[in-house]
């Protein structure tokens, strides 16, 4: 991030200093703690991990403003919007497809390579949403070895938490709900001063039920409550015919891919040779 503001500096673009990531959210070294509900997971490809098809609500304020759907044999994600016409999509591969009006059909942009996007994702969401961070690393570390990664937002933490991340937590306090007409639900509250009433909620097949978010931090300082609600049932998502476009717009864009990180001319020989 503070390479990003210093290039964007360098060619007089402004930047918000506003923007930051905390490094030390993340331990690549980090071991997995069997008394926390972390196993070391061991993939042989990505649809063992992502194994189920998933919705997503997002309500604000009480109104449904987004629904996602995942369909785990293409593993991809269709996202509906009140406020945008056409579907957003996102594959694991870290590419986002979206309609560009003016051209008529859509693009789609890989921002960076799958395992930074999911690496950046994973920081942020552990620390805006005040997650434990270690069962979101160990799922990205696996899925990076099977050439995949954590790409679809909050989504994916139906695939990533059980309750046996938050038992045993003082950061959590643990409480019996009715759900789905069951009565075995768990709800963990959670026990920081600067996120009253929030909670997170697991059904009485252990799946994620819903997350509650209501903060009054500076990450969440001005924003609406937000509840995210988990349905498990069959979806199908097809990902459109799309125009691939560089992060950079115009020529720029194919002689600098930044898809391959911050220094593309260091991604393989070839590159290099090419330099």
């Amino acid at each position: 991030m503070d390479k990003l503001k210093q290039r964007a500096k360098e060619k007089g673009i402004k930047t918000s200093e506003n923007v930051q990531y905390d490094q030390s959210a993340y331990d690549p070294y980090m071991e997995m703690d069997e008394d926390e509900g972390l196993m070391e997971l061991e993939l042989s490809s990505a649809s063992d991990f992502y194994n189920k098809d998933v919705v997503m609500e997002l309500y604000n304020d009480g109104l449904l403003v987004q629904t996602a759907y995942f369909d785990s044999n293409v593993i991809a994600m269709r996202t509906d919007s009140k406020v945008n016409p056409r579907p957003v999509y996102h594959d694991d591969k870290g590419k986002i497809y979206g309609y560009d009006d003016k051209e008529g059909h859509y693009i789609s942009m890989k921002m960076l390579p799958s395992a930074s996007m999911g690496f950046m994702t994973a920081g942020l969401t552990t620390q805006v949403y005040k997650l434990p961070q270690g069962p979101y690393f160990n799922a990205l570390k696996a899925l990076e070895g099977v050439n995949s990664g954590l790409n679809f937002l909050i989504l994916e933490m139906a695939f990533i938490y059980n309750t046996s991340h938050f038992q045993n937590n003082e950061s959590y306090i643990p409480e019996n709900v009715t759900c789905n007409g069951s009565n075995n639900c768990i709800r963990f509250n959670y026990n920081f001063p600067d996120y009253p009433g929030s909670y997170i909620q697991f059904d009485d097949q252990d799946r994620l039920n819903e997350l509650y978010i209501n903060s009054t931090s500076g990450s969440f300082k001005d924003e609406p409550k937000g509840k995210f609600v988990f349905y498990y049932k069959d979806c199908t998502v097809e990902l459109p015919d799309a125009v691939e476009q560089s992060l950079v717009p115009g020529p720029l864009g194919k002689l600098i891919p930044l898809e391959k990180g911050l220094e593309p001319w260091k991604h393989n020989k070839k590159d290099k040779q090419k330099n």
